[in-house]
C-alpha cells in the first residue's frame, strides 16, 4: 500500500514537473554574427552578454577572417567552408570562409534553419557605422539579411578611439543589452531593422537617441596613386568621415555622447521623385535603320 502511495507520488511530482516545463517561457533564440571575424573581441562581448541571462539562447556563426567594409556582397562563383569553431563564451559556434552577408545567409538557411533564430545580431563592430557608413558596413549588411528572410536585425557598431588599443566592448555590450531586450518584447515592422552606434567613451553615455541616417557625405571618399610600376599603377582607399552632422542625425547624436539608434528599412523607393518622373514624356524609339539578320546567315 505504501508503496502504491509513493509510486502515485513520484508520477505526480513528474507530470507538476512536466507542467511547469510546458509553462515556462522559451528561451529567446538569438543568431550573433558581424563582420570583424568570429575571433573578434566585440563579438565574444555581446555573446557573453546575453548567454549568461537563461531567457536567452545564442548561436553564433560569424566570418572566419575580418570581411570589414564588405557591405552586402556575397560570395558566388566558389564554394564556401562551413566549420565548427571552438565555443564562444559558451555558446555554439560556426565559422564561415565569406562575406558577412553570406555568412547570414548560410546561417540561416544552413546552421539553423531547423532551428530558426527570433533575432539576428550582428556586432559588436570595432569602429562606427553611423551615416552612410551603413551601405558599406558588413556588419549593417547582416542585420539587413535577417530582415530580407523577415527575422529581425539589429547591427551594433562601437564609434573607435583610434589611439586606444582597448576599447571597452565590455561596457558597450552593457549598452546593448537595452536594446535587444526591448526588441525581445516589442519586436520589429516586418523589414525593419536597426542600425545602432555606441560612443567611444562608454562610462559617459548620456542614453539613447533615436535618430535619422546622417546623408552628409564623407569629406574624403576616393583612391589615391601609392606608387607605380612598369604597366601598373597601384591606389588605396582614402575615406574620412563628415565633418559636421545635421541636428536629429544618428551622426550628430553619437558625437553627443548618446547611443544613436536609427531605424533602416528595405525600401529605397526614392518617393519624392515620383511628382517629377511622372511630368517626364517617354518618346518612342525610332525604328532600326540596319537590317537584321540570324546569326549565320549570308
Amino acid at each position: 500500500m505504501q508503496r502504491r502511495i509513493w509510486l502515485v507520488f513520484v508520477v505526480g511530482l513528474t507530470i507538476a514537473a512536466a507542467a511547469v516545463a510546458a509553462d515556462a517561457p522559451r528561451p529567446y533564440h538569438v543568431m550573433v554574427t558581424n563582420d570583424d571575424g568570429i575571433d573578434a573581441p566585440g563579438l565574444e562581448a555581446l555573446v557573453r552578454a546575453l548567454a549568461g541571462d537563461g531567457g536567452y539562447r545564442v548561436t553564433v556563426v560569424a566570418p572566419a577572417e575580418n570581411q570589414s567594409v564588405a557591405s552586402n556582397s556575397h560570395v558566388t562563383r566558389r564554394e564556401v567552408a562551413l566549420r565548427p569553431h571552438a565555443p564562444v563564451a559558451g555558446a555554439p559556434a560556426w565559422s564561415v570562409d565569406a562575406t558577412p552577408a553570406s555568412v547570414a545567409r548560410l546561417g540561416l538557411t544552413a546552421v539553423v534553419a531547423d532551428d530558426p533564430p527570433d533575432l539576428v545580431v550582428a556586432g559588436i563592430n570595432a569602429g562606427e557605422n553611423d551615416g552612410l557608413g551603413a551601405w558599406t558596413s558588413g556588419t549593417v549588411a547582416a542585420a539587413r539579411e535577417a530582415a530580407l528572410f523577415g527575422i529581425p536585425g539589429i547591427a551594433l557598431s562601437l564609434e573607435l578611439d583610434w589611439d586606444d588599443p582597448n576599447p571597452d566592448f565590455d561596457m558597450a555590450a552593457i549598452w546593448c543589452r537595452p536594446v535587444i531586450d526591448a526588441i525581445r518584447v516589442h519586436g520589429l515592422p516586418p523589414g525593419v531593422y536597426l542600425n545602432v552606434n555606441i560612443p567611444r567613451d562608454t562610462g559617459a553615455v548620456r542614453g539613447y537617441r533615436l535618430a535619422r541616417m546622417n546623408l552628409a557625405p564623407p569629406t574624403v571618399a576616393r583612391f589615391e596613386q601609392v606608387r607605380e610600376e612598369p604597366g601598373v599603377r597601384w591606389f588605396r582607399s582614402r575615406w574620412r568621415p563628415p565633418v559636421a552632422a545635421e541636428p536629429g542625425t544618428d551622426s550628430a547624436a553619437l558625437h553627443e555622447g548618446w547611443v544613436a539608434i536609427a531605424a533602416l528599412g528595405m525600401d529605397q523607393t526614392s518617393y519624392q521623385a515620383i511628382p517629377f518622373l511622372l511630368t517626364l514624356e517617354p518618346v518612342e524609339p525610332e525604328a532600326p535603320t540596319i537590317e537584321l539578320k540570324a546569326v549565320g546567315a549570308r
